[in-house]
């Protein structure tokens, strides 16, 4: 069912600005849900309920539960994607790959001490569908040519190739899984030493590719 009037103005706002505001409120509803309680023990009234939006619209705006998984779980990635990626914005070109990711792990676990998005990330999404396990798998994917594609930015006497990619792959792997066991610890370890002790790994990573 949609609004009788989609074109008219109410309240100061157009069809479309409702449209987008029930979303973000729907969205934001979903984080807070499938980062406190899980995505299987959320419903979709609700969400609707603590978003204030009408169970009709949701429908409207995304068909299922999991669509709204999908689509907080990519804002999650985002916001990780953004936080590594601004940590290493200002860094010269020929920072060698410790410092490098010294400061790009800095910025990926200063996300990840958001406990809501660690959660979505590494625990809401496992095991839900072969879909959201394939968009899994891609982000993933997605992590490891960030990896590479910084690597290649700033420091461009590393040789990038295949080894490399299969290096960061490998790397991701290790991240991901340091990442989850700090969120199922409780954030127990200092955030600074954790940040030393895996940019040691990674950097370690880097040294072992092989040149092409």
């Amino acid at each position: 069912m949609t609004d009788p009037s989609p074109a008219r103005t109410y309240g100061g706002e157009s069809a479309e600005e409702r449209t987008a505001r029930r979303r973000r409120q729907l969205l934001d509803a979903g984080r807070a849900s499938f980062g406190s309680v899980g995505f299987r023990a959320s419903t979709v009234r609700g969400i609707c309920r603590d978003a204030h939006v009408a169970d009709r619209y949701f429908y409207e705006l995304f068909p299922t539960l999991e669509d709204l998984l999908v689509e907080v779980y990519s804002e999650c990635i985002a916001t990780l994607t953004r936080s590594t990626t601004a940590a290493v914005d200002d860094l010269p070109a020929g920072t060698d790959p410790l410092t490098l990711s010294r400061h790009g792990l800095d910025g990926f676990f200063r996300a990840v001490e958001d406990r809501e998005l660690a959660r979505i990330v590494w625990l809401e999404v496992l095991g839900v569908s072969p879909r959201v396990d394939r968009t899994y798998l891609d982000t993933m994917h997605g992590f490891g040519e960030l990896m590479v594609g910084l690597l290649g930015r700033h420091t461009p006497d590393i040789a990038v190739g295949s080894s490399l990619d299969r290096l960061a792959t490998a790397a991701v792997g290790g991240i991901s899984h340091t990442a989850m066991t700090w969120l199922m610890d409780g954030y127990r370890a200092d955030r600074t030493d954790l940040v030393h002790g895996t940019a040691r790994f990674l950097a370690a990573v880097v040294g072992a590719a092989e040149p092409e």
